[in-house]
């Protein structure tokens, strides 16, 4: 079963990965999944996307307050400012935070925000049919090739595994009836 709309924050790694090896799938994500909110200090990060072709994509530009950059300046552990202000907007606006980073993720499991891995976003997708597992393995192939320390060939492995199970059993991930 595919997840409800909801809305996202996605961090600067992940919107890399996907603009470096398939964009389409951040449109993908915007018009199937929820509103993908990209604050524009991250998007200054970003050398593949600036606002007109995230408004192209459907994704929402967010323009913090200043004293919410100001918040997300104080150190808090291994996040970086950026990190900080995804964690900060995605508590205060009930967003869940696409990432793969290891400390994001642990800082937003502290603060009880939902967060999920970038290539989840496409098992969604195939769960919803607007995504062939074929395309899918390939983008997330794309994604190791150019992020291999991150995204290894088991992790790609295990995520073609988990397509393939949801694709061969009519939509619904593998043990559920």
């Amino acid at each position: 079963m595919v997840a409800p709309r909801r809305l996202l924050i996605i961090d600067a790694n992940v919107l890399i990965d996907f603009a470096l090896a398939d964009m389409s799938i951040l449109a993908l994500v915007a018009k199937h999944l929820g509103e993908i909110q990209v604050p524009l200090p991250l998007l200054e990060e970003v050398e593949q996307l600036d606002e007109s072709l995230c408004g192209q994509l459907g994704l929402r530009i967010v323009d913090p307050s200043l004293a919410l950059l100001s918040r997300a300046a104080t150190a808090r552990g291994r996040l970086s400012f950026v990190d900080h202000l995804c964690l900060l907007l995605a508590k205060e606006g009930g967003l869940t935070c696409v990432t793969n980073d290891r400390a994001l993720r642990k800082a937003c499991a502290d603060e009880e925000v939902p967060t999920i891995w970038g290539l989840e976003l496409m098992v969604e997708l195939v769960e919803g049919g607007q995504l062939t597992v074929e395309a899918a393995v390939a983008v997330a192939r794309a994604v190791s090739g150019l992020n291999p320390l991150h995204i290894t060939a088991e992790i790609v492995a295990k995520f073609e595994q988990r397509a393939r199970g949801i694709s061969s059993s009519g939509g619904k991930p593998p043990g559920e009836s």
